[in-house]
């Protein structure tokens, strides 16, 4: 995750477990990057 927090990214996606979020953490990086910088909640 590039240093991100993995909990902040779990309230950014809806997560109600870390471990779903874990998931996406492992599986798909380059989805989660996209996320981040598209989320609308985030102070870019």
């Amino acid at each position: 995750m590039n240093g991100g927090n993995i909990l902040t990214l779990q309230k950014i996606l809806g997560h109600a477990k870390i471990q779903t979020t874990m998931i996406y953490a492992h599986l798909a990086p380059d989805y989660l990057q996209d996320a981040v910088r598209f989320n609308p909640l985030g102070g870019a």
